[in-house]
Order: structure tokens, then sequence, then C-alpha cells
């Protein structure tokens, strides 16, 4: 005996996968869809149709989006370009542009990351040196990232040991220029010219390079001497020891035990001898020192390193600014190291002696292959890397130093290539290979500070491949947003609510592709590449809710040239209503447009789908054949619309209609059974949209 039963779906899950769509043991699957593409949950339940944009201005090339400034009188939309640097209002005017000495090109503009705070703005990438944007009044200029000077005209940069263990450097004099330059093991490459090494902390300048084991450098300053140290008994001093004088604290390390009653010592850390009568202790002996001189040369030592940006290293592909620090990562040639500059000046990278205020480079993890990808900057430093996420347990009273530097792992979730978003919550970041967002969230636990999310299992099969994120405020009658932009073009949306049991997601599509988006006072704005006229043209848009279509223009009458579009297909609408699909011309000129409109808008339109779950018997489980025998669909204020195909009745649903926008409840009676049957909401010609229900009967 055939059964009916309702069913009612909310679509407050959004689009789910297709193994969770038979589940009837999963509350989600009353509350999803099978398809959610260009439409947007609404706080209630229901649905409206996604928002079009608005055209603002044409761009010259594929661009990168970013923002600078707060609230909509200060805000600025920065767009990057292959070699091109442009600020500009928010309704597309261009404040400035810079193409002199701008290092990136094309393929930089989305694997680059931008740290952004009080007029500077840093730009890192491996492809070339890490650059400086300084606003200065209002005009921006361009730079290397410049390091702060040090004493003797050292640079205050940040330093690491490349060299093997045990490789030994031997600098041919103490100061001057041409010093030869000699390592014990192979390791000069000619990228070292114009590198500077540290022969304990003292710097020297590579100017040539003869072969790997030989090169030619300029000491900055003077080097740190090597001492003939004549004593009672050498006895039980080893090479490498650090010894120190009992009353000068005059500190070096043995580099030598030439004989039973001299050493060769080098000092690290002065120019000041050790007094001649003194003792000098170690950590295994101790003698009375009869005479102190300097060495003709200086000795061979294993406490040297070089410069860990430049040339031959390469440069960071990871920047961010937390606690008033600069925080640099992703090294070519140490890819599990960070750096944070000294605290208030993002130029000094001193790690002095430890002091809090002093800089800090540390590993990042065990393994030297593990690639730091990203920073995450919240009330704990967060660090992505391809080996899991991890945390610095800062407090308020102990931030981020040298001292209280210790790193603990969250999770194993290897991050991607889109820079994590920050929320209230904590931080969304994208997983490396399945390319689903994750959030990362404090706990409030002491024994485990951070715990990690996934925000899309239920729709995992929407992600693609991730290459932009962002948060975009709720409005008036929806919530919030995170659109996550994906290399196909496409907008993976997620509806982010704080209280929300299920992620709700869907797809926003467009004609052509979206390629950057950001969300600045207020709105979305989005870089568009088209097929115009049989050209590719990149455009500038901006989300708006009363936008039925993308790239709308306003136009004052139908004569009005939208050059735009020129020989290319537009809709047309008059308010709300669509008047129909018209060719431009290539003066810009719409042809065929009944003349009697008056101001217009054109734009490309897109089609909403809202596809329902299959129906299934809770009672009596699957069953062979299902017939949905009536649909009453709630809608709001709404133009045309269709369901499976058809239009409700006393509903115009094509171009043309004349009755405007609706508000009421309409029936459908679709017809056939099957197994998995289903209704679909289709809106092709663009207009509002408002769903607020849909309650179906279904025959078992």
């Amino acid at each position: 005996m055939a059964r009916r039963f309702p069913f009612i779906t909310s679509f407050a899950a959004g689009e789910i996968a297709e193994e969770y769509q038979m589940r009837t043991d999963l509350q989600v699957r009353n509350e999803a869809c099978r398809q959610f593409r260009n439409a947007q949950t609404l706080a209630g339940g229901g649905f409206r149709r996604r928002y079009g944009t608005e055209h603002i201005a044409a761009l010259s090339a594929l661009s990168r989006l970013e923002t600078y400034g707060v609230g909509s009188d200060d805000a600025r939309l920065l767009v990057f370009s292959a070699g091109v640097f442009q600020v500009r209002e928010l309704d597309g005017t261009i404040v400035q542009t810079i193409s002199s000495s701008v290092p990136w090109v094309a393929a930089d503009l989305f694997t680059m990351q931008i740290a952004i705070e009080d007029g500077k703005i840093v730009v890192a990438s491996r492809s070339f040196a890490p650059q400086l944007l300084t606003l200065t009044g209002s005009t921006w200029a361009i730079a290397n990232l410049g390091f702060a000077d040090g004493l003797n005209g050292s640079k205050l940069q940040p330093y690491w040991r490349f060299a093997a263990r045990g490789v030994s450097l031997t600098p041919g004099a103490y100061s001057g220029s041409g010093v030869s330059l000699a390592t014990s093991a192979a390791f000069f490459t000619a990228d070292h010219v114009g590198t500077r090494l540290r022969y304990t902390s003292i710097e020297i300048t590579v100017t040539a390079v003869t072969d790997g084991d030989t090169a030619t450098g300029t000491v900055v300053g003077t080097l740190y001497p090597t001492l003939t140290v004549t004593l009672g008994s050498s006895t039980g001093f080893l090479v490498g020891q650090e010894v120190q004088g009992e009353d000068s604290q005059v500190r070096g390390v043995v580099a030598g035990v030439p004989t039973g009653t001299t050493l060769t010592v080098q000092l690290v850390d002065g120019y000041t001898y050790f007094d001649a009568t003194e003792a000098l202790v170690g950590p295994t002996a101790k003698s009375t020192m009869s005479a102190v001189s300097l060495a003709g040369t200086p000795a061979a030592t294993t406490e040297w390193d070089e410069a860990l940006i430049g040339t031959e290293r390469g440069y960071p592909g990871a920047v961010a600014l937390h606690r008033n620090r600069l925080m640099l990562g992703d090294f070519p040639a140490a890819q599990n190291v960070m750096a944070a500059s000294a605290t208030g000046d993002i130029t000094d990278f001193n790690t002095g002696t430890g002091l809090e205020t002093d800089a800090i480079i540390e590993r990042v993890g065990r393994e030297t292959s593990l690639g730091l990808k990203h920073f995450g900057s919240t009330e704990q430093l967060l660090l992505f890397t391809e080996g899991g996420v991890y945390y610095v347990p800062e407090q308020v009273a102990a931030p981020l130093s040298p001292t209280n530097f210790e790193l603990l792992k969250i999770g194993p979730e290897a991050a991607g290539d889109p820079v994590p978003l920050d929320v209230s919550e904590g931080k969304i970041f994208t997983e490396r290979d399945s390319g689903r967002a994750m959030i990362c969230i404090p706990t409030g636990n002491v024994r485990r500070s951070w715990e990690i999310a996934d925000l899309s299992e239920l729709a995992y099969h929407l992600m693609g491949t991730p290459v932009e994120m962002e948060l975009m405020a709720a409005g008036t009658e929806s919530d919030r947003l995170v659109p996550v932009l994906n290399t196909d073009g496409d907008l993976a949306v997620l509806t982010y609510r704080r209280s929300a049991q299920f992620s709700a997601w869907g797809v926003w599509s467009t004609t052509g592709s979206w390629r950057s988006i950001v969300y600045a006072a207020g709105a979305l704005y989005a870089v568009s590449e088209r097929t115009i006229g049989g050209s590719t043209v990149f455009r500038l848009e901006k989300f708006s809710s009363t936008a039925w279509a993308d790239g709308m223009i306003p136009l004052a009458s139908t004569s009005t040239a939208v050059t735009q579009y020129a020989n290319h297909t537009v809709g047309v609408w008059d308010g709300d209503d669509k008047i129909g699909e018209f060719a431009v011309g290539a003066d810009g000129v719409l042809v065929g447009v009944d003349e009697s409109y008056g101001a217009v808008q054109v734009g490309l339109d897109f089609t909403v789908t809202v596809e329902g779950v299959p129906p299934v018997d809770s009672e009596r489980g699957l069953r062979p054949n299902y017939k949905i025998t009536r649909v009453d669909v709630d809608a709001v204020s709404s133009t045309g619309f269709k369901g499976n195909g058809c239009s409700p009745s006393g509903w115009v649903g094509s171009i043309g209609g004349g009755t405007g926008a609706q508000t009421g409840v309409r029936r459908f009676r679709p017809l056939g059974r099957g197994k998995y049957p289903t209704f679909t909401i289709v809106q092709d010609v663009g207009g509002p949209l408002q769903i607020r229900s849909v309650t179906m009967e279904v025959t078992s």
C-alpha cells in the first residue's frame, strides 16, 4: 500500500557530497541540497539569488587585489599586476601607479605574500628580494627591504649557518679588502659574490670566488683578534672549548694547541686581550698565563655563518607582521627556519644577546625539509607548515620573545597556498592535498590551547584548488560569507554562522572567471577575466545585492554607448525586469532595444540552480519508486523562476515579463516516479529571487 509523507528542506546546510545524500540517519540531509549554485542561504532558512557584480573599472592585465585602510573614507584598493602597483579609490579611480622597479611578474601574483600595517607594505616571494612599499603623506614608494645599519658598517640582517658541521673558515687578514677566504671543504659558488659572511659575528663581504673553497672578501671593520697565549701548561685545553680570563672576563675559543705551553685562542666578543698574568679558565683545565700576543693571521674557525637572504640562498616566500615584529619564512635554502625582527623595527634582525626585544631566528620542527608556508597573527603566533600547524604559547605578560619561544604542534594538517583567513573564532586555512577548508580554534584549555576542525567535510567536492579566501561581513538579510577562490575561476562560498550546526557551501560561477577577491569597506571586490568581443579582458567589479547579473553597467538611455561590451551580447534590465538579450555594436550602442525605455542596466546574466536531495522514507527506508506528488514553494518578492522546468501558475518566468516581483506560495505537481527523484528550482532570467521554504509531499 502506498504511503504518503512530507519532506521539508531548509537549505541551511547548502550543497553536500553525493555519499551523504541518502543517509537518512544524518540530520544534515534534511537541511541540504544536491546542487546549490549561484545562491546564498538566508539566516532564517531558505535562499536567495547570489549577489551580482557592478562594473567598476577596466584593468590592463591579470591583477591581484589587496586593501589598505579602514572604513569607506580611508580604505583603498591595492592592485598588483605584472610590473605594476596601483592604488585605487573604491570607485576604481586611480590614485597612484608605480611601474618602475616593480619586480613581480604575472606568475608571482598569487604566490607572493603581502603584509600590510601602518603605512608599510612588505611583499615577499621566492622570486625576488623582499620589497618594502612605504607611504609618505599620500604617496607610495617602492624599494628593496633594506636592513638596519649596525656598528662599523655592519648590516642587521638575518644570518644562518649553511656550511656543513665542522667546515672551517680561515681569513687571510684581520682587515682591509682583497682578504683571502679559505674553507676546509667546498662551499663557495659564483652567487656568493656580494654575500656577507660572519666570522665570529664580524662581517666579511665576498668580492670574488676562485673555486669551491677559495674566495676573496672585504672585512667590514676589523676581525676579532686571534691570540697566541703562553701559559704554564696547555694540557686539558681542547680545540673548540670556550675559555675565559679569570680576572678580565675576556672570552675566547681555543683554535689550536701548538705546544705543551701555548694555545691559539680566537676572541669572540671584543678586541681586549687577556691580562698577561691572569689565569685562563676552561671547562677542563686552568693555567696561569705568562705572555699574550696577536697571531699573525686569524685562526680557522667553525664559528661562522652567512646571510640568510640573498642571491646565493634565495628569498623568503612567507611574510607577516606580529606584535610589532616582521616575520619571514619559507627560505629556499632553510625551509624550516623562521626569522622575527626586533620589536618595533622591521629592518633589525640582530639576535644580539637574547634580550626580550631582540630578533629571533629559530628552526620550526625537526625536519630541515619542513616547509613553512604561512604565519598566523592572533593572540598567539601560529605557523602553518607542510607538516602541520604549530603555535607559540604566548600570554599577555609573556609575548613572543627570544626567552619565550616554544613551538607546540596543534595537528598534522598540511597548509595549502591561500594565506590563512582571520575570523573571530580563529584562523581558516586550506589543507594542501584535499583543498578542504579547515579552522584552527582556540580551546581555552591550558594543556591543549588550539584544535583544528574541518569546515568542508560535507562539501569537500566543491573545494577544488584554492587560491584566495576572504571574509564577507553579514548583510541585513544574510550571514557572514567566506568565498574561496579556486583556480578554475569559481568561488566556493561558505555561509559562516557562529552557532550553526552545519557549514553551508555553494558555488558561485560567472561568465568567464574570477581571478582575485578582496573585502574592503563592507563590500567584496573581484577581478574578472572574460572574453568580450573576441578579446580577453580583465575588469574590476564589486558584488552588490541589487545587481541581477555580473559586470552590470547603468546606462542613461538605450542609446548610451557601453564600449566595455562592444561586439558582444548582453542582458538588458529595466529595474528588476529583464528586457532581453541584445547585441552591442562596434560603437558600443545596443542594437534593437525599444527606445521607449529610459535608463537601463546591462550585464552578463547567470543561472541560479538549487536542487534538493532525493527524499527518503524515514520509516520504511529506501523504496524502489518514489513520486513527488506536490511541491509548495514559498517565494518572497521574486521574479520568474521554474520548478523542474515548469513555471509556477500565475507567475511569469520568461523574458519581458511585466508582472514584476511577487510574493506567495506556488504549487508544483512534478510528473513521473523514480528511485531518486528530486525537485530543482532554476532562475535563468536575472532578477530578485528569495525562496523561504520548499515543502514536498512524497508517495513511496
